[in-house]
């Protein structure tokens, strides 16, 4: 490593340490007002990568605040493990189910059985994703990071909203990441199969750009409906997927990153206090905040619309493949 390349290491850590690690949710925690304890009895949840990490906490908290669970992973095992970590008096509230969210057909399966089901949600924890440094590509052709990260949250979350599964006056939160401060709006930066391009770390951050966009987008489009749709981010974060993707990181950091309860504290305080919509803006530690802190993100590469446009045609494609 170069000496202008070990500057940059440094600069980074010197600039995001001490807000997104535990010294900054400590420091905040100072200021917030006491609130009461959770409190969901009588709403009704939807968590997908509820097995591990971030949606683990939040299933956890959730659950033993009163709320009704659907747990979503795609792994019964680790669902079943975690489930055993929350309070025995609340783990009738979770009910468990395997999809596979890395594809379409995953998706639009779980999507299927969540409305014939005639679930009813209060609250949708878009927070299932993960990180590869490798490319991989799913059965179904696309890049994995691609598929979990925003596909299926696209297709779920348009699917329940237009299938009638979510009460008035629901919130839906995007888990998105700081990551996405590393790129801007883009529909090419998606999808990316070629492994002589493939960047791992920046096809998960135009993922989770996108996830913030898409939160203003449906805002927009379904606003009138009464659901509010947040995106939130959860700092640095000690869970199973920083651990495997991000190993230096992990050996740097984690004595001062946050516990997944502190990760996920702003997606819990949003379906607790339902802030305003404001546009343009990412929850993080109960405070909205600007979306860019670098000026070459500022610039979209494709419009909200023209996003859109190719998650449709992307999923109508491999319908039209399903049928050949």
């Amino acid at each position: 490593m170069d000496a202008k390349t070990i500057l940059k290491v440094l600069r980074f850590y010197a600039r995001f340490t001490p807000e997104y690690t535990k010294i900054g949710f400590f420091l905040r925690k100072l200021g917030w007002l006491k609130t009461p304890p959770l409190e969901f009895s009588g709403q009704h949840w939807l968590i997908t990568g509820a097995s591990s990490g971030l949606g683990k906490a939040m299933m956890k908290a959730a659950a033993e605040a009163g709320a009704s669970v659907v747990a979503i992973s795609s792994n019964q095992s680790k669902l079943d493990d975690a489930v055993a970590e929350i309070d025995s008096s609340a783990r009738d509230l979770v009910i468990t189910k395997v999809a596979d969210l890395s594809l379409q057909s995953g998706t639009e399966e779980i999507l299927s059985d969540l409305l014939q089901g005639g679930y009813k949600f209060d609250v949708v924890q878009n927070n299932v994703g993960l990180l590869f440094n490798e490319l991989i590509v799913t059965s179904e052709g696309r890049e994995t990071t691609y598929a979990v990260n925003i596909l299926s949250h696209y297709i779920l979350t348009k699917g329940l909203v237009e299938g009638g599964a979510i009460n008035k006056g629901a919130a839906i939160i995007n888990m998105t990441s700081g990551g996405m401060y590393n790129a801007p709006l883009s529909a090419t930066g998606l999808n990316n199969t070629d492994s002589e391009t493939y960047n791992g770390k920046m096809s998960y951050a135009f993922a989770k750009r996108a996830q913030v966009a898409l939160a203003d987008h449906w805002n927009d489009v379904y606003g009138e409906t009464g659901i509010s749709f947040y995106a939130t981010h959860p700092g640095w974060t000690k869970t199973p997927g920083v651990k495997e993707a991000l190993p230096t990181f992990w050996i740097i950091q984690r004595p001062i990153l946050r516990e997944p309860l502190q990760g996920c504290d702003t997606a819990l305080w949003l379906c607790a206090v339902r802030p305003p919509i404001q546009p343009e803006v990412v929850w993080f530690d109960r405070k909205a905040r600007p979306t860019h802190i670098f000026e070459f993100t500022k610039s979209p590469q494709c419009t909200i619309e023209e996003l859109v446009e190719y998650f449709e045609n992307d999923i109508s494609r491999s319908h039209a493949g399903y049928d050949n």
